[in-house]
């Protein structure tokens, strides 16, 4: 199969990359020249494990990053993995990436293949956004044929879950879902059919949601249990230890560049009741995890105003160099807007990565990061290389800690580090 990609970002170049090992021949529109300029080196633009290798085994052999779909090729699909970001601020889509996908393909678009959308979009957009415009575009008489395919890998195991994981699929007509069909038996083992363009939809707007729910509950206990003067993290450590029925999720930040939004895409076509309020009241104890950090620094700096943050990535397992949609990122901008000076660090995000967000110096060793003049360290994910420092022992003592995920094993139940469990607890 000839197949189209527009959009080589995390979505769109590890799918690419899948494709073509599973014998697709695959070509790919980016007009981003940081990303064409990596993929020219055998190289991603973030760090993804095992991800290098097989660009460098398939990169102008069967998957090709173009600026522009060849227009001699006869395409059997086109997928559509741009972003749906939402409107500043304001809780609506912004649709502009995925029409402005549209118009890509519609130079070389024929009516034959299959349109796949693999972006993340609210409710009815494949068939009252894309559809129409599609047609628009090509002036076409005919029937399109138009899929939701969602995507639904994470960042750090994407090569090896498209694999693994279940493809859902769905299409405007039995042809439109027989293409889309043929194009993921490159990669998956197993395929789902949904019943309709709008429950492919949904199916990935819960899977988000429900997660950004069930966090938040573990974060909306850890602060109850403060108010009684109990460390919430051990007290959901005793409720789940050999009970069976629970399995209360440790407080800490629910971040990255789906789970910030995709509660609010999920709503945004629903009248106002009560289930919009509850769907959305997630997202709303999440975001407020991150003022909470802002809150406690500002309790406990002092007059020094250098923090060090380390922990860039919006998560840190599987780890990965992503800085979208990042709890710390916001954490940095808050601080800073508020006058105080800021030492980043990361293992996996470059230097350069994080001096470009224009935030503070950054650095890769964390030793270099916690300066003499530090008054806290911030450690914000939960890199596996947290468990063996031993910071304690390389640091001032006057220097005040908060550790979100207890990454740090060393640190794990000392009184004078803070944690999401007792971050404002009064009898410490």
């Amino acid at each position: 199969m000839n197949i189209g990609i527009v959009g080589l970002g995390f979505v769109g170049l590890t799918l690419g990359i899948a494709l073509a090992k599973g014998k697709a021949k695959v070509y790919g529109v980016e007009i981003n020249e940081k990303i064409k300029e990596c993929l020219a080196k055998n190289k991603a633009h973030f760090f993804e494990p095992g991800l290098d290798d097989l660009i460098k085994s398939h990169n102008n052999k069967d998957f090709f990053a173009v600026d522009k779909f060849p227009a001699d090729i006869k395409f059997d699909a086109f997928i559509i993995t741009v972003g749906t970001p939402l409107k500043k601020d304001s809780s609506e889509p912004n649709f502009d990436y995925i029409k402005q996908a549209l118009k890509t393909i519609s130079e070389v678009y024929d009516n034959s293949a299959v349109v796949i959308l693999r972006s993340t979009v609210s409710v009815g957009t494949s068939r009252n956004t894309v559809i129409p415009l599609l047609k628009e575009l090509t002036d076409s008489k005919n029937d399109v044929f138009v899929a939701m395919c969602p995507e639904r890998t994470v960042e750090g195991k994407a090569i090896e879950e498209l694999v693994e994981l279940p493809q859902i699929i769905s299409g405007n007509n039995a042809l439109a879902i027989e293409k889309a069909k043929a194009v993921f038996s490159h990669v998956a083992k197993r395929i789902i059919v949904a019943n309709s363009l709008e429950e492919a939809e949904l199916a990935k707007l819960y899977c988000n949601t429900y997660r950004d729910i069930v966090f938040s509950i573990g974060s909306a206990f850890s602060m109850a249990a403060q108010n009684f003067g109990v460390d919430g993290v051990s007290v959901i450590n005793i409720a789940n230890d050999g009970y069976k029925r629970a399995n209360i999720a440790a407080p800490g930040f629910v971040a990255g560049p789906c789970l910030e939004k995709d509660a609010y895409l999920l709503t945004n076509n629903m009248e106002n009741s009560v289930y919009r309020d509850f769907l959305l009241e997630g997202r709303v104890i999440n975001d407020a995890l991150e003022n909470s950090v802002v809150t406690w620094v500002q309790m406990n700096a002092g007059d020094n105003k250098n923090i060090t943050i380390s922990g860039m990535a919006f998560k840190g397992y599987p780890e990965t160099s992503d800085l979208r949609g990042s709890s710390s990122v916001r954490i940095a901008q808050k601080l800073k807007s508020l006058g105080f000076k800021l030492y980043l660090h990361d293992f996996v995000a470059s230097i350069n990565e994080m001096d470009e967000l224009n935030l503070g110096k950054g650095f890769s060793d964390l030793d270099m990061a916690i300066s003499a003049d530090t008054s806290v360290l911030l450690i914000l994910n939960n890199h596996p290389k947290y468990e063996e420092l031993d910071i304690k022992e390389d640091i001032k003592e006057d220097i005040k800690i908060f550790d979100a995920w207890s990454a740090v094993k060393k640190l794990r139940g000392k009184k004078d580090v803070y944690t999401f469990g007792n971050i404002f607890m009064e009898e410490r």
